[in-house]
């Protein structure tokens, strides 16, 4: 099993739509939060495609499309007022259900990473409740800030990050 990532294409943007939908719908059931994937369509993936603001990655496993990887490179988030130049906030990573949990997104952030040329730290936000989601991110390299924003009753995301190197 060969995972690879590239830049996604906009004729990509439906299959991931449905992908996304379909690996965060357990979490929206879950939490009921507005602001979750699944409850975003095409245009918002193609959107980010073409905004400076976002990197978007299509993870391929030996050759199909099993998932992506949202980045923002620019403005706000959760935890960071604005983002600096080499600051990445990684956004989404998602991976049809029937591959979570392979090792899948744990590589395909790495490979996206060294993507990123510019990068020193990278941001990643998840509820903290998740331990499947930190386990992911932990061995990916990222080490929990501490820091925590209630969303919403029964819904707390804890901020983790990776430092590449410090200027």
């Amino acid at each position: 099993m060969e995972v690879s990532i590239r830049k996604t294409h906009e004729n990509e943007a439906s299959e991931l739509c449905k992908i996304q939908k379909s690996a965060f719908l357990p979490l929206y059931e879950k939490y009921h939060d507005d602001g979750n994937p699944c409850l975003r369509g095409v245009e918002d993936i193609a959107n980010r495609l073409n905004s400076d603001y976002f990197r978007y990655f299509t993870i391929f496993l030996d050759g199909e499309i099993v998932g992506g990887v949202l980045y923002k490179c620019k403005g706000r988030t959760p935890f960071v007022d604005e983002l600096e130049e080499g600051q990445y906030y990684l956004q989404r990573v998602y991976v049809k259900p029937e591959y979570q949990c392979k090792k899948i997104a744990q590589t395909a952030i790495i490979l996206c990473e060294k993507e990123l040329l510019n990068a020193n730290c990278f941001f990643v936000d998840f509820p903290e409740d998740l331990v499947k989601n930190k386990r992911c991110y932990e061995k990916a390299g990222f080490v929990d800030t501490g820091k925590r924003i209630q969303v919403q009753s029964g819904l707390t995301l804890a901020c983790f990050e990776k430092i590449l190197f410090k200027n």
